[in-house]
């Protein structure tokens, strides 16, 4: 406890300012020299440092990118060196699970990579610089966050660091549980897979019931409304396989609660919930789980409250458009009880899809109308599929003045099943020809796609009739 100098105080603050500085480069320079002055200062001294660094993730609600990047790195550096008391802890690792998540939205973009990055980086020198005993209270808490990082962060960058700590963690600590079953499957090559790391990694994690609900709540509260449309995507399909694990949550908690979100006004909430629920509703009539009535009429009822709402128009009309889709073909897919009503409406839907001039949508359309012909049209009468679909599909390929409709409407004929094909093959058949075979005379109506479109219907035609149907 010597003397000193009063000029420390002065230094001190210039490197907490450099700490929290807009410059990367600034920041990682500020945090190397708070390690080394703590380390020079008597204790009661250098807790008032560790107290300042760890004010700093308070800064402007938490929203400074900035200062929490210098921050984590600040306190990797102070536990690198052992000047982070045992006595910290309580404060310091909430803190750094909560930064292992930090993703600001801001614009069409986000920042936060390198505040996430930093976070494992203090896991990192937490790992080397503790006794097991001392970790012990942590290990829960850290070895789920550090996993749920390591198979679900956006940045390969941040899933390779989560996953060198987790490895860190289990070599040196021992403590994380199935660490060592675990890195056999998530080790630094093949987290770097974005796809693998969701369909593959975490699935395999989730089968360990210590890290199945964080993986999965994680997905639900956060990945699921990704602002990146890719994430998104990539998260409803990884609920789809995680519903194996444990079917009654997904029916009785998860589904109930992207049902409800999936009416946000926030466009990536609604949009990436849909494709939850239409992917629950697949997996769990895969495990052969019934859904509830209540439950299964709220799905339903789905398409139509998107539609009633009007969000299919305005920005990001075109996602959720492809998004009821996908909802409408796990509707007929998913064994759920419907009406003749409930068809002929999702009809309607599927209809007002294939008009629309966005190729991604026209196949959205396409899928959910195969899925919906092939389980629910027996409900429909004879007449009914004759006027409603083959009919109108027909007249609409040869003659809708509007080119979207009759590109997807080529498309769409080629989706029919066999037995609606088997009964007006020619039809289909001569009304496809003319399609790919007829240019318009007038160049305003010429149409590329649209003749693309009646081949690639054709040949949808001959797959389900065969042949022998054809030619016959």
């Amino acid at each position: 406890d010597g003397f000193v100098p009063l000029e420390v105080d002065d230094v001190i603050d210039a490197l907490l300012l450099a700490a929290r500085d807009r410059d990367t480069v600034v920041r990682w320079s500020g945090a190397k020299g708070i390690g080394r002055m703590t380390g020079r200062l008597p204790r009661h001294l250098a807790d008032e440092v560790v107290a300042a660094v760890l004010d700093m993730f308070l800064m402007e609600g938490g929203s400074d990118d900035s200062a929490c990047h210098g921050a984590c790195l600040s306190l990797a550096e102070l536990a690198r060196r052992g000047l982070l008391l045992p006595s910290r802890l309580p404060q310091v690792v909430p803190l750094i699970l909560s930064s292992l998540k930090y993703d600001v939205r801001k614009g069409s973009a986000s920042v936060g990579t390198h505040v996430r990055d930093a976070a494992c980086y203090v896991c990192w020198a937490l790992a080397r610089a503790y006794a097991p005993a001392v970790m012990a209270p942590y290990v829960q808490d850290l070895a789920r966050g550090l996993i749920v990082a390591a198979v679900y962060d956006r940045e390969v960058n941040c899933r390779r660091a989560a996953s060198a700590a987790f490895q860190e963690h289990v070599g040196r600590q021992g403590a994380f549980p199935h660490g060592i079953d675990i890195l056999t499957q998530a080790d630094y090559f093949t987290v770097g897979h974005r796809g693998n790391a969701y369909t593959a990694i975490s699935v395999y994690v989730a089968g360990f019931e210590e890290y199945r609900s964080a993986l999965i709540d994680h997905l639900v509260a956060a990945q699921i409304r990704h602002w990146d449309k890719s994430i998104r995507h990539l998260s409803a399909q990884t609920l789809r396989l995680l519903v194996a694990r444990d079917c009654a949550h997904f029916a009785g908690g998860i589904l109930p609660k992207l049902l409800d979100a999936s009416l946000s006004q926030d466009l990536a909430t609604r949009h990436g919930s849909a494709l939850g629920v239409a992917e629950v509703v697949m997996g769990l009539k895969e495990c052969g789980y019934a859904l509830g009535e209540e439950t299964g009429a709220r799905v339903v009822e789905l398409v139509p409250a998107i539609e009633k709402a009007r969000l299919y128009r305005g920005k990001g009309g075109e996602v959720m458009r492809a998004s009821a889709c996908r909802v409408i073909e796990s509707v007929a897919r998913g064994g759920l009880s419907v009406i003749n009503k409930d068809v002929a409406r999702m009809m309607e839907s599927v209809d007002d899809n294939l008009k629309h001039p966005t190729v991604d949508i026209q196949r959205a359309a396409v899928s959910a109308l195969r899925g919906v012909a092939s389980e629910r049209f027996a409900l429909m009468s004879d007449k009914w599929q004759f006027n409603k679909v083959v009919d109108k599909y027909t007249k609409a390929v040869r003659s809708d003045p509007n080119p979207a409709a009759r590109r997807g409407f080529a498309l769409a004929l080629g989706a029919l099943h066999a037995d609606l094909l088997g009964k007006h093959l020619q039809e289909v058949l001569d009304s496809l020809v003319y399609a790919a075979t007829t240019i318009q005379e007038s160049a305003d109506e010429r149409d590329p796609e649209s003749r693309k479109n009646a081949v690639v219907g054709l040949v949808g035609v001959v797959e389900t009739a065969g042949l022998g149907a054809c030619y016959g």
